[in-house]
């Protein structure tokens, strides 16, 4: 039963999985009661062990036999970075590549931007400027990385409920645990506001712009709700992302529990693992089944691309980074890639592997990355 458990997973992972196949992992999943987090974490080990052996297949290859030497000798380097790239060419997937940085050199360092705290009063704080622990409400301390509210003794509610707003720039990210417990992981380009005490019969916060996922700590008497302009998510204890997307519609994708997205008359509760993308103009909520780790990897440091342009890659990582890229050959642009990339990898590291498996090559002077064939 593992073994055919294993070799579902594996299709799963390669996106080679038949309808029969789907429901046939989803039967071994309810016998063996493996919930979508214990899935998740068997994908991941599973395509560890994956990446080894089908580099090892190719090798055996004589046409491939120089290339995989490369990405083998790259894999046994002590680990301090990964990067999964796949390449796509008509129905081939060639195989993933682990790439390990190991060597330095003077290339472009993801640009860590200042994210900044606005209080009740209207008064900023840098909050990666903060040296040690530093106390910046009556209920908060923040030691640069996030910040942490604790909730206020329950004679002080009576007061009026205070607001701050937490504002992450483009390059940067931060990490806030709300009074209630609440955990929140902010993107870049992000705009939040919420109180710094929850009092009342529910908990609810304004994300004017940006990207946030949530930890909701459970409370079946306080509904926790996210404010947005195109719509309110309400949740009572559960795990999921909202994004404010650029021509304002908002999507929420659930990893876990449940919640109810509303717009005006129109609302839909979601299942783990669906996304929902609320219009700009119509009372329309679309719903659809997703890849919950595409979506939310940035909580977790990564870039995932899917099938994905290498101009759109570039453009991504040149931001991340702060590099300039220069075509001198046109043609690759539209080349594709399944690219799954720490943001914190080196930059030298990624662009061999692209190089390897793709047809691009890469020549980086100072902070300008040249793409040539």
């Amino acid at each position: 039963m593992m073994k055919e458990l294993h070799k579902l997973i594996t299709k799963d992972i390669f996106d080679c999985l038949s309808e029969e196949d789907a429901g046939r992992l989803r039967e071994l999943r309810a016998e063996l009661h493996i919930d979508d987090e214990a899935y998740r974490q068997m994908k991941k080990m599973i395509t560890s062990r994956e990446v080894h052996d089908r580099i090892m297949e190719v090798r055996k290859k004589p046409s491939r036999m120089i290339k995989m030497m490369r990405y083998a000798a790259i894999l046994i380097l002590p680990v301090a970075v990964a990067a999964y790239i796949f390449i796509s060419q008509g129905n081939v997937i060639k195989p993933e590549i682990v790439v390990q940085n190991q060597v330095e050199e003077k290339l472009p360092v993801p640009v860590r931007k200042q994210v900044m705290l606005v209080l009740e009063d209207g008064s900023i704080l840098q909050l990666q400027r903060v040296e040690g622990k530093k106390e910046v409400t009556s209920n908060a301390i923040t030691n640069g990385n996030e910040l942490v509210y604790s909730k206020k003794d329950s004679s002080e509610n009576n007061v009026v409920v205070e607001y701050n707003t937490v504002v992450v720039p483009k390059g940067g990210e931060y990490h806030v645990m709300l009074a209630d417990g609440t955990k929140v992981w902010f993107n870049e380009e992000t705009q939040l506001r919420f109180p710094v005490d929850f009092v009342g019969d529910s908990r609810e916060v304004f994300l004017s712009k940006g990207e946030i996922y949530l930890e909701v700590a459970r409370d079946e008497k306080h509904p926790f709700i996210v404010h947005t302009e195109n719509g309110d998510i309400q949740v009572l204890g559960t795990e999921f992302n909202v994004k404010c997307l650029p021509d304002k519609k908002v999507a929420t994708t659930l990893v876990k529990g449940s919640v109810q997205v509303k717009r005006k008359d129109a609302e839909v509760v979601l299942k783990p693992n669906q996304h929902a993308v609320v219009g700009n103009v119509m009372n329309v909520i679309t719903v659809t089944e997703v890849d919950v780790e595409e979506i939310i990897c940035w909580k977790d440091n990564m870039f995932f691309f899917r099938d994905v342009e290498l101009e759109k890659i570039l453009d991504q990582l040149a931001e991340w980074y702060g590099f300039t890229v220069f075509y001198e050959n046109a043609d690759v642009k539209q080349e594709k890639f399944f690219v799954r990339v720490d943001k914190y990898a080196e930059v030298g590291k990624i662009l061999d592997v692209i190089s390897d498996v793709g047809n691009a090559k890469f020549k980086i002077s100072g902070k300008v990355v040249t793409v040539y064939k």
